[in-house]
């Protein structure tokens, strides 16, 4: 009885210090003035932070970036029409919202976030000679690419961050794993041998 106390005692800890809560960034450096009219775009790789699908998992997602105004404006809500002094902006993403609209981007970090749940399906896809080909997988490749269309010259992007919250699951090397068995194995034999006699 007291082998299967010990037994049960080292499976509970052996397990329950097996998954890690953990924060991946990736942090992309624009320093520059938005020009109207003109897509920005940026593409992160989880994978070069570290993120593996076999052993992780996607529990949140936040999107930033940290706009600042070159010329202060003070936006006339009373005249809707004249939109002049605004600074618009349509953010595309797979991820989030697919397009959004922000009829006035103010200084300061603009951010999305969204929980996630791991299902492996492709979040965008195309088509090559009739066949579908996924181009965008978060869970699997760890990839995320996003863009935007500025209607302003008066904003200037410092940098665009990704925050990816994971729950990693450690996995044990399989020689550590064979030679805990083949120890418990031994115990036991020991024991079952000196019962014998």
């Amino acid at each position: 009885m007291q082998f299967l106390k010990i037994v049960l005692v080292f499976l509970f800890f052996t397990f329950a210090s097996s998954a890690n809560a953990l924060l991946l960034s990736d942090v992309r450096e624009f320093n520059a003035p938005l020009v109207s009219g003109r897509t920005a775009g940026f593409n992160f790789n989880l994978a070069n932070q570290g993120y593996n699908h076999l052993t992780d998992t996607i529990t949140n997602i936040k999107l930033s970036f940290n706009f600042r105004e070159i010329v202060q404006t003070e936006e006339d809500l009373e005249h809707w029409e004249d939109m002049s002094t605004w600074e618009f902006i349509i953010f595309y993403s797979w991820i989030f919202d697919g397009r959004a609209v922000y009829a006035d981007i103010d200084t300061g970090p603009l951010t999305f976030e969204s929980s996630w749940i791991k299902t492996y399906t492709c979040q965008y896809s195309d088509y090559v000679d009739g066949e579908e080909i996924c181009r965008q997988n978060l869970d699997l490749s760890g990839e995320m690419s996003t863009w935007f269309v500025a209607y302003t010259d008066n904003l200037w992007l410092a940098d665009a961050r990704l925050d990816v919250e994971i729950d990693r699951v450690a996995v044990p090397e399989p020689s550590t794993f064979i030679l805990c068995c083949l120890g418990l194995f031994g115990l036991a034999l020991k024991r079952y041998s000196g019962k014998l006699s």
